[in-house]
């Protein structure tokens, strides 16, 4: 069993000795195609040690408060424990950091969450290196503990930001911003109409923090901008251009979108984008000035209450 042990720990030291080189380097780094597979894997396998760590760190503090703390603390079982969470926190580093190499994310973004993964395996390898004389001292025990889980929660919480949208963690404690009721003879047929529809189908990958394709659908001007594979629309072609060709795709077609596993478009959605194209996408045209019996004045009469 030592020798066993012994084993997992060198390979755990060796990945994190290959983990900081690779960041040290991480500007020449480029990751072959099977490594792209290795660093997708990190949302699958990152609960893994999110769950060890917890677990660890919630069984350590409790024995804290225990009067025979070293012999609660410190079994083989929580010990083989450790070591598999210091193990399997730097394979979820790797594969981060493989996973960070792909375009649309934002460098700057992820600093704090790459770094703090860093600092999650480093610090559960140290934890286990150091385990035997943390045992009889429940102070610095259950001190690691807290930290451990802080660890946990703010990687976690940046990770969320990253891949879900700013301040995911904390969203459902904040004040609700509700939609402004709007009367069609107010509505603006972008702001009102089309504008909600990226908000919630499309901006959650094409932001400034996570720009898949190299295209953010934030603003006017970064919609007119497009992509690395150009332009979103052309009110002149027969498919009305890229953005509505990849929404009709069939939903198990790699370039559909949204992505399968997201919130798809509903058919009212898909009319209201596609009759705002073939009228010139103007971004200033308003409801009142279509047609009483246009396509889009008939849904905004649906779905505007008048205030």
């Amino acid at each position: 069993m030592h020798r066993w042990k012994n084993s997992l720990y060198n390979i755990a030291l060796a990945l994190n000795c290959l983990l900081l080189f690779l960041l040290v380097f991480e500007s020449r780094l480029s990751i072959p195609a099977w490594l792209q597979v290795v660093g997708r894997m990190h949302p699958l396998i990152l609960h893994f040690p999110v769950v060890l760590v917890i677990l660890y760190a919630i069984t350590t503090f409790i024995a804290g408060f225990k009067k025979e703390f070293a012999a609660e603390y410190y079994k083989g079982v929580t010990d083989i424990l450790l070591l598999v969470t210091a193990l399997s926190s730097v394979i979820t580093a790797l594969a981060g950091l493989f996973l960070s190499r792909e375009d649309g994310y934002d460098p700057e973004a992820l600093q704090w969450h790459k770094w703090s993964g860093v600092a999650i395996s480093l610090f559960t390898l140290g934890w286990y290196y150091f385990g035997k004389r943390i045992e009889t001292k429940k102070i610095a025990a259950m001190t690691m503990s807290v930290v451990a889980l802080g660890l946990i929660i703010f990687a976690g919480h940046q990770g969320a930001g990253i891949t879900h949208g700013q301040n995911f963690l904390l969203a459902p404690m904040m004040p609700e911003k509700k939609q402004p009721i709007v009367s069609p003879e107010e509505a603006v047929v972008f702001a009102d109409m089309v504008k909600p529809i990226l908000k919630a189908k499309c901006e959650s990958c094409h932001n400034e923090k996570k720009a898949k394709g190299e295209l953010i659908m934030e603003t006017e001007a970064s919609l007119l901008k497009g992509g690395k594979n150009g332009e979103l629309w052309d009110s002149t072609a027969a498919d009305l251009g890229l953005m509505l060709r990849r929404v009709h795709l069939p939903m198990e077609a790699k370039k559909h979108m949204p992505p399968q596993g997201k919130p798809q478009l509903t058919e009212e959605e898909i009319s209201i984008i596609t009759q705002w194209i073939r009228k010139g996408s103007n971004f200033t045209l308003r409801v009142i000035d279509l047609s009483p019996t246009d396509t889009l004045r008939l849904i905004a009469n649906r779905i505007f209450t008048t205030a």
